[in-house]
């Protein structure tokens, strides 16, 4: 992980791991705000207690913050919920959260370099990190200039999210960091985010308010994909698809390396709105009608109602799927499985819709793809000791506490990339 202004830490040199302090993943969903209470030790992360409020519909609109008076009082109320009875010296500190929204932009750049003249030689520190400084300069030019050209935004209007190396070879080799090992050819991985500067100052006010300093700022469909067990294994490759209130993330990952994310506003929100229209029902109604129905929890005549206006509005957002797969430049060829979660992904009419689409038809995969759902069974590193992380939408608080602690990994190793 690049050194960042905006990735703070107690201090330049120490790391959390081991320290016991307690931290709070923050999600900051457009139905639901979801926070986790955690530490992290060598062994992997502690999940201690986890949160969940209902936002109102004024808070959020397709996952960027629209009201930031409501959203702060949930967030006051999440974490009371995590922090009451922790005696003041176990108090977080800290929080890691995540941003969404279709223009979060998702950057994957490969470096292939020889070391011509001294490759019979160790890589030194410097030479490790000029390496990093002209990556670096590469991905801040290019990223911006692509966000800038989608929004309309200036450069100076946009903010790197993060840097973050997915895979370092030298010589063939996989390794953690360069510094020490000899070779000619050299292989890096990065990949960064980068959102428009409101969306990153608005996160930063609600941790100001909360006293809380930030351990990252974190695109979500990175999070999520670097959270799945084996996920940076040269042998996997996977879609991630989370669906929440407002946005459906996507993350394409091959052969390890996460080499495109995209965003789009169609999610559990655009369910709720057309029950409202279509059986006269208002909002805060038809989303517990929703949720019941999902949960398999209404008699069959309701759940027939449900049935008949849910299914259309899961065609149209495949419909929007297939768009946004159309548009991931970086990808010759999707990868053939499919991991899904989120709230949305819980409607029965997702799945259905997806098994009954042509992928080879439309879209480059060699198979049809294999549909399952990312269960915290599969999230990699995680304890759950509070034994209330059961369910597909948590996955992405989780996969923030997951974030936070590979930066603290790296840190406690010395490593800088």
């Amino acid at each position: 992980m690049l050194n960042l202004p905006f990735l703070r830490h107690l201090s330049d040199n120490n790391s959390l791991i081991d320290t016991n302090k307690n931290v709070i993943a923050l999600d900051i969903g457009t139905e639901k705000l979801k926070s986790m209470l955690f530490s992290m030790d060598s062994t992997g992360i502690n999940i201690k207690k986890i949160s969940r409020i209902d936002q109102q519909q004024n808070a959020m609109k397709s996952g960027i913050i629209t009201n930031l008076d409501t959203v702060l009082e949930n967030c006051r109320l999440s974490i009371a919920e995590l922090t009451n009875r922790l005696p003041d010296e176990e108090l977080p500190q800290y929080v890691v959260m995540g941003i969404a929204g279709e223009y979060i932009q998702g950057v994957s750049i490969v470096i292939n370099y020889q070391r011509e003249e001294n490759f019979d030689t160790e890589v030194t520190q410097k030479e490790q990190n000029n390496i990093i400084r002209q990556i670096k300069e590469k991905i801040e030019v290019n990223g911006k200039q692509d966000l800038s050209q989608r929004t309309g935004l200036h450069n100076e209007d946009i903010e790197i999210l993060h840097i973050t190396k997915t895979g370092l070879e030298i010589g063939g080799m996989p390794v953690d960091s360069l510094v020490g090992y000899k070779g000619r050819d050299v292989k890096l991985n990065f990949y960064a985010s980068f959102a428009p500067k409101t969306y990153v100052e608005a996160l930063r006010k609600v941790a100001q308010e909360l006293h809380l300093g930030i351990l990252g700022i974190v695109s979500q469909p990175f999070a999520v994909a670097r959270a799945f067990n084996g996920s940076s294994s040269k042998d996997f490759s996977a879609i991630f698809i989370d669906i929440g209130g407002g946005t459906s993330d996507i993350a394409v990952v091959d052969r390890g390396n996460i080499v495109e994310t995209k965003m789009f506003a169609f999610g559990g929100r655009t369910f709720t709105k057309e029950l409202t229209n279509v059986l006269s029902l208002d909002y805060r109604h038809a989303e517990q009608r929703k949720i019941k129905y999902s949960d398999k929890d209404l008699n069959k005549e309701l759940a027939r109602e449900v049935q008949k206006v849910m299914y259309p509005v899961a065609k149209l957002w495949m419909k929007t799927l297939k768009t946004a797969f159309y548009s991931c430049d970086d990808v010759d060829t999707f990868p053939g499985q499919i991991y899904l979660c989120g709230g949305g992904a819980l409607l029965p009419e997702i799945k259905e819709v997806m098994l009954e689409f042509p992928w080879k038809k439309f879209l480059p995969f060699p198979v049809v793809p294999r549909i399952d759902y990312f269960t915290p069974q599969k999230l990699d590193n995680i304890i759950d000791h509070s034994g209330d992380l059961k369910y597909i939408f948590d996955i992405t608080p989780a996969a923030l506490a997951r974030f936070a602690y590979d930066n603290e990994i790296n840190k406690s190793k010395n490593i800088t990339v």
